[in-house]
């Protein structure tokens, strides 16, 4: 039971994340926490907490 609550929070999750898209210039990360660029291309500094789309 305690699995399916899991992959239930899981999965909406995943489909807010994806709903996400960022336009070029928008601020980023490379990891997606913040979305994704619709380029599919963040720039981002090793030392830097954000950085852009391209």
């Amino acid at each position: 039971m305690n699995f399916s609550w899991i992959a239930t929070l899981a999965l909406i999750g995943t489909a807010m994340a994806a709903g996400n898209n960022l336009p070029a210039g928008a601020p980023c990360t490379k990891d997606g926490k913040m979305g994704t660029c619709q380029s599919g291309l963040c720039i981002q500094d090793v030392h830097a907490s954000q950085g852009t789309c391209k």
